[in-house]
């Protein structure tokens, strides 16, 4: 019989993102030098989409400044599945200032740190930010590569059998 919990509510998950806002504003120091190395968020298919707007729209409630917004796809750099013969688009705007810029990465929840290293590979075969940072609302722990979030709205040690469901209502953890 699968059960599942309700981990975060729909407000915690709002306070989270503030928090991780506020933070990424206070950690780059460069709220006033952001023009000549402007701000990007850049959120990862399909999880880290909505996620990162919202994180997009703090951001520049609080900064005051224009942040831009784009997505990235990863499915042909993931290096757990097959790769494909044509590579796909990588789906960044191309308006965006991702060159010489900061760039925050955003996905719903890290484990093994697999498609944050795709994401990576995605923005690097077409860009050269000069910084990134990664940004997640849940690490599971469970890592596989040695890529560790900057911003981390809950630590959620969770079984390997265990899904985490994350979405704008809550986060949710279903047991087998």
């Amino acid at each position: 019989m699968a059960r599942s919990s309700t981990v975060l509510d729909e407000a915690e998950v709002e306070r989270m993102i503030a928090r991780m806002a506020h933070e990424i504003l206070e950690r780059l120091q460069r709220v006033q030098s952001l023009k000549s190395n402007p701000l990007s968020v850049i959120g990862i298919r399909t999880g880290g989409v909505w996620l990162g707007r919202r994180l997009c729209e703090r951001l520049v409630e609080y900064a005051k400044l224009e942040i831009a917004f784009s997505e990235v796809s990863i499915s042909s750099f993931r290096d757990d599945r097959p790769r494909t013969a044509v590579v796909d688009a990588v789906g960044i705007d191309q308006r965006l200032p991702v060159e010489q810029g900061v760039v925050i990465l955003v996905d719903d929840v890290i484990q093994s740190g697999r498609t944050a290293r795709a994401a990576l590979e995605a923005i690097l075969s077409s860009y050269r930010p000069e910084l990134i940072q990664l940004a997640v609302l849940v690490d599971r722990g469970h890592r596989e590569l040695p890529i560790c979030p900057d911003y981390v709205g809950k630590n959620l040690p969770s079984a390997l059998s265990e899904y985490v469901a994350v979405t704008p209502h809550g986060v949710t953890i279903h047991r087998a």
